[in-house]
């Protein structure tokens, strides 16, 4: 009988009918058997690529993050030319947040499918998506350009290239493109929303207001069309959609820290953690920690002797922060649900930094913030600042909620807060300009709350401002 060479045999028909049984055992997080079948076809096929992409896939399931890189490595080392191998890669060293590493892999396989002539709608998709999730629209903008030829009459991609323009600042172009797109489409959902979206954007809101007409009359009850809709009229909603809060953070998870700490010189979490240690030596505290994001407070409090808690829409910013090892519990849940599903005095320390941007009207969040803490409980949180003559909150362009001090201070006392104390604070820098706001420290019972460090502060004992 002749022998099988390696080779030949990674290209037999039982090869691959086995690759395809370690696929669906994969798919079924049967990861035993996967394992057991890739062991089994490793003497026979140590150099075949698709064997380490598979076990790359298989740590992914099982939550091993090196061993789905090593893997990842191995596939692309093993065949460096291959498009799949590259992309794969590619998004596992997104999935760790190594952005430039990962749309550099990126940006080489589509180079590679695009010069053999291979690239598909997966890989494309896959790589646009990331340079969006990663903030760069002007790339994904290029991968769509030189990507045309391969889907000249797709609906889909050209409704790509449309949303990358509007990410652009290309309003005009977007439109215009989404508009062509509805001539071919009318009355298409997708296309109606991408167009309201991007009209809301560009301030064109006669368009903004029939396109969101158009769209409640298809569904009624969508939040996020009702949302947009009052924004077009003029309006300030009470609070933004959960779903525009997810889709917007499962998008910017992987870059949130290096973006909020070193580009935007976000310093909140490792302020209040300062303040967190003054008042809790021992840290002896429970902490529930609404809009935890990636959990860059409980980093910077480090392992506590109590229950850490952690409050967030996005699965994406939760995967992030269960990294860390410091909190204890997640909430996939928006901050007002979760405080309503709390029981009285639960917390003896409850922290909302950079969460209220989305949150607009504020009294039924500090009603129950007071409900759940302990007798001497605290309530630490920012808000943006919102111009004088405003209204108690406001929206401004990127949809998000400023705040007026009066209104935050009148809120708290009305809901039983006994100590207030109002700081000024620069929360964070856009391009390159402070982005001011203040930061509360209110207290429920009658132990007067330390006094913020090194800074002058405003302290209220049940006494009203008036702004």
């Amino acid at each position: 009988m002749k022998k099988v060479t390696k080779k030949q045999y990674s290209h037999a028909p039982q090869f691959v009918a086995q690759l395809k049984r370690i696929e669906q055992a994969i798919g079924k997080s049967q990861l035993q058997l996967a394992t057991q079948l890739l062991n089994q076809l490793a003497p026979m096929a140590s150099h075949d690529p698709r064997l380490f992409l598979l076990g790359s896939r298989v740590a992914e399931v099982a939550g091993n993050a090196e061993g789905m890189l090593q893997a990842a490595h191995k596939a692309h080392q093993l065949e460096p030319q291959w498009p799949v191998a590259s992309a794969r890669l590619a998004d596992v060293l997104a999935s760790r947040g190594e952005a430039k590493q990962a749309l550099a892999m990126a940006g080489l396989a589509m180079n590679q499918a695009v010069t053999q002539n291979t690239l598909d709608v997966e890989l494309l998709s896959k790589a646009v998506m990331m340079a969006r999730r990663f903030g760069q629209h002007a790339l994904a903008l290029q991968w769509l350009r030189e990507s045309e030829r391969f889907f000249p009459n797709d609906v889909n991609h050209k409704r790509q290239v449309a949303l990358c323009l509007a990410d652009c600042g290309d309003f005009d172009s977007a439109l215009t493109d989404l508009s062509s797109l509805l001539q071919m489409r009318p009355g298409d959902p997708v296309l109606l929303g991408d167009r309201f979206r991007t009209a809301v954007r560009a301030g064109q809101f006669a368009q903004a207001i029939a396109d969101g007409q158009a769209l409640l009359a298809l569904d009624p009850g969508n939040e996020e069309w009702v949302f947009y809709l009052s924004v077009a009229r003029g309006e300030t909603p009470p609070t933004l959609p959960g779903a525009m809060v997810t889709a917007l953070f499962d998008q910017y998870a992987a870059r949130f820290d290096r973006e909020m700490v070193v580009q935007l010189k976000y310093k909140l979490p490792r302020e209040v953690a300062a303040m967190v240690e003054r008042w809790f030596p021992e840290k002896k505290v429970d902490v529930l920690d609404l809009g935890c994001g990636t959990g860059l407070l409980g980093v910077c409090l480090g392992p506590i002797r109590g229950a850490m808690v952690g409050v967030d829409l996005s699965a994406e910013m939760i995967a992030q922060a269960s990294r860390h090892g410091v909190y204890h519990q997640f909430h996939q849940v928006n901050v007002l649900d979760a405080l309503r599903a709390t029981p009285d005095a639960e917390y003896s320390l409850i922290t909302a930094l950079d969460v209220f941007t989305y949150v607009g009207d504020l009294g039924p969040v500090i009603g129950n913030a007071n409900r759940i803490l302990s007798s001497d409980g605290r309530f630490v949180f920012s808000c943006e600042d919102a111009c004088t003559g405003e209204a108690d909150y406001s929206l401004r362009g990127a949809f998000r909620y400023q705040h007026k001090r009066g209104y935050v201070q009148r809120l708290l006392e009305d809901a039983g807060f006994q100590h207030i104390q109002i700081e000024d604070r620069v929360l964070r820098y856009e391009a390159d300009a402070p982005v001011t706001g203040f930061l509360v420290v209110a207290c429920k019972g009658e132990k007067q709350t330390a006094k913020l460090p090194k800074r002058t502060t405003r302290s209220v004992k049940v006494a009203r401002a008036t702004q």
